[in-house]
């Protein structure tokens, strides 16, 4: 028999999701400099080793598979070693319903996903020139972007997209609305 785990009263976990190019990282990083917290603790999903798709599909039998394992280390990781963090901020490219699984599964009750997201061409430009990385610009990064909007809208889950906001109003847009509702939730 499985042992249950209790929800925790800590921490609160945000979790921004979406494809490569839409902004997630820096919009992390902007909330971090402009932390005025102590107990706000920032994440990246990407800051682990990520291996080869080979590797993922030799470790985990598929390259989905690798991703749903490593959501719920990360939410394991994030309630055995953050009791004294009010909320943990994570971004990553996961699918959405990975995290609500592995946030089900160890009894967090208080997150919130948000779908970073970005008009394609915005997305290519970004990989291209900003990020140097134009081996992301392929089909396969532009499905993943449709199916994680696709999946968001499904779940009711908010999109903020990048294309056409400053960083400015998407970091204010989460800290006035996602972290003020996900903290006055308690």
């Amino acid at each position: 028999m499985q042992e249950r785990i209790m929800p925790l009263d800590r921490p609160n976990i945000l979790f921004l999701s979406g494809a490569s190019g839409v902004g997630k990282t820096t919009i992390v990083n902007a909330l971090r400099s402009q932390n005025i917290s102590a107990s706000h603790f920032f994440l990246h999903f990407d800051s682990i080793d990520i291996p080869s798709l080979t590797e993922m599909i030799e470790y985990a039998g598929s390259v989905e598979r690798w991703q749903e394992i490593t959501t719920h280390k990360w939410i394991e990781k994030i309630t055995n070693n953050y009791h004294s963090t009010d909320t943990v901020i994570i971004e990553g490219q996961v699918r959405l319903n990975f995290i609500e699984d592995a946030c089900r599964k160890f009894g967090i009750t208080r997150y919130a996903i948000v779908l970073i997201d970005c008009d394609w061409k915005i997305m290519r430009d970004r990989l291209i020139n900003n990020r140097q990385q134009p081996e992301l610009v392929n089909s396969n990064m532009q499905n993943w972007a449709k199916f994680l909007h696709q999946q968001a809208q499904l779940k009711n889950i908010p999109i903020i997209n990048t294309s056409q906001k400053t960083l400015k109003e998407v970091v204010d847009m989460i800290q006035n609305q996602i972290l003020t509702s996900l903290v006055e939730a308690r």
